[in-house]
Formats: structure tokens, C-alpha cells, sequence
């Protein structure tokens, strides 16, 4: 483990500490999970053993708070964290799915004491109201976000937007406006949108849509050939660490559409809670990884050369 320098930037120390961030992130809405599965069991929704089928239903639980702080934290970090090459690039997308992770929560079937509007997985009534408010902060703040950096943009000598960041505003926007328009449009909304298929919930889409963003990072970070010249490279270790947690992360997400495809078929199988879960601590493994790799690096990525 590398030894802290006491001459370290302000700019180093504040990636050191983001890095970190993210593994503490990782940590404290897995063991909110299990404080939660082990102290308080929530019996409407359990498999047994006081498990639920999914990380995603303790936002049922008063684990909520946790799952909720959790995932905005990991957004703003990752968005800090947001640079000039594609890794980093990849890091602005999945910023943008994590919030809509803890805004929009999971379905839960109609036998769980909750008022459902529909039959089959619904998102119950008594979070209706609290769902389509942070929706629509949620397409507030990034449409003004993304007029606000466009704005800094244009006042600032690089006044050309990069590619990458032209397709994380387009993807920021695109997403936001389909959110709203599902969430409050007539028509589109029935059963809110948890019947919508092949996509059974917006939350299980843009868990995906997250966690399949990031798979690409460790793959592109393992890839010797695109570190620019004057970036550290990683070692053979780390580069075999990376794939192994792409490749690890791709077979996870396939799980998890498994999981998805037949729900009816391995009801009894927690699947969707072992692929979360596993996700989480693949995520968390990179960040630790990578928070020693660059610990040393005079330059981050988010710093414009």
C-alpha cells in the first residue's frame, strides 16, 4: 500500500479521497443491507432467512435512507471524478443512471400488505407522490446542469465541446425526458410503468443500463495501449485485476437478465439479490484498485491537459 506524502496536491488528495469514497460507499449500503436482514427483518417481503429477493426491495425497509444516500453519493463521485478520456467519459453516463436507481424504486409484488394499482409488480401507491417529485427534480437538475456546463464551456478558452461530452448531455437529456415522460404522461404511466414490457421497471433498466456502463472502464483501464504518455500506467497485475472484474461484471449482468426473463421460473432463488450484490463488490474492487494505482498521479484525468 502506497505511504501517504504529505506533499500531495490538493487536486491528488481530493482523487485519492474520491476513490475511497466510493468503496465506503459500496460498504455502508451493503452492511445497511445486512444490519437491516439480521436486526430488523421486514417480514412482508422475505424469502426466508429474512432475505429479500433484491438489494433494490430494502428501499421497503428503513435500510431505505441508506440505499437512497448511498447511490446519490456514488452519482456526485463519479461525476467528480469525470475527465477528458473515455474512461472517464463512461464514468459522466453511469452518473447519470444512479440516481434514477434510488429515485424510482423496484417493483414488489401485490401480496405485500402495500396498495397495489395493478396486478403483478407494481410500484405501490403510497409511493407514487415521493417517486414522480424526485423524477422531476431529477429532469430539472440535469437539464440544468447540462445548460449550466455549456454555458461555463462557452465562457472558457475551450470553447469545443469534446465528443465525449456531447454524448453525455445527449444521453443526460434523453433519459431525463423519458423518465418524465413515463412518470407523468397519460397513457404511458398505467400501472407506472412497472407492466411495460420487455422492460418490467424502469429501475431494473437503468440498473443495467449502470452497471453495464461501468463494465467498460475496468476493459478500456486494462488496455495498456490507451493510457495517454504522460499517464501512469497500470501494472500486469492491475491490468489482469481490470479484466477480471469486466469480464466478471458482463457475466454478472447476464445473470441478472436471467434473473429477470424467468422471475417466475427461480422465485425462490434470491438471483437478482446475489447479482446485486456481487455487482456492488466487483464496483467497490476497482475503485480500491485504482485508488493506489493513481495515488501517486500528478495529473488525473479530470484535470484538462
Amino acid at each position: 500500500m502506497a505511504v501517504v506524502d504529505d506533499s500531495a496536491t490538493t487536486t491528488q488528495r481530493t482523487h485519492r479521497y474520491l476513490r475511497l469514497s466510493l468503496v465506503l460507499v459500496v460498504a455502508a449500503l451493503l452492511v445497511g443491507v445486512l444490519v437491516e436482514t439480521v436486526v430488523v427483518s421486514w417480514q412482508p417481503l422475505t424469502l426466508g432467512w429474512n432475505l429479500l429477493p433484491s438489494i433494490s426491495h430494502y428501499f421497503y425497509t428503513p435500510a431505505r435512507d441508506v440505499f437512497v444516500g448511498a447511490l446519490i453519493a456514488a452519482s456526485v463521485a463519479l461525476l467528480a471524478l469525470s475527465g477528458r478520456d473515455r474512461a472517464t467519459t463512461l464514468l459522466d453516463i453511469s452518473a447519470v443512471f444512479a440516481p434514477l436507481i434510488a429515485i424510482v424504486p423496484t417493483g414488489i409484488g401485490d401480496d405485500s400488505g402495500l396498495t397495489c394499482p395493478a396486478p403483478g409488480d407494481c410500484l405501490p401507491a403510497e409511493y407514487l407522490d415521493g417517486v414522480r417529485t424526485g423524477v422531476a427534480t431529477y429532469a430539472i437538475i440535469v437539464v440544468a446542469a447540462v445548460i449550466a456546463s455549456a454555458i461555463i464551456r462557452a465562457r472558457s478558452d475551450r470553447r469545443r465541446s469534446t465528443r465525449g461530452t456531447l454524448v453525455v448531455s445527449v444521453i443526460a437529456v434523453v433519459t431525463a425526458l423519458l423518465v418524465a415522460a413515463l412518470t407523468f404522461v397519460p397513457g404511458l404511466n398505467e400501472g407506472f410503468p412497472f407492466n411495460l414490457w420487455p422492460v418490467p421497471s424502469i429501475h431494473f433498466a437503468v440498473t443495467l443500463l449502470f452497471f453495464g456502463t461501468f463494465a467498460a472502464v475496468p476493459l478500456l483501464r486494462a488496455r495498456e495501449s490507451l493510457a495517454e504518455e504522460d499517464e501512469p500506467r497500470p501494472t500486469d497485475r492491475q491490468r489482469t485485476v481490470y479484466r477480471w472484474i469486466g469480464r466478471l461484471l458482463v457475466a454478472d449482468l447476464v445473470l441478472l437478465a436471467i434473473a429477470l426473463v424467468f422471475a417466475q421460473v427461480l422465485a425462490d432463488v434470491p438471483l437478482v439479490l446475489i447479482g446485486e450484490a456481487a455487482a456492488l463488490i466487483l464496483f467497490a474492487w476497482f475503485w480500491w484498485v485504482q485508488t493506489f494505482e493513481r495515488w501517486d498521479d500528478p495529473d488525473p484525468p479530470s484535470i484538462a491537459p
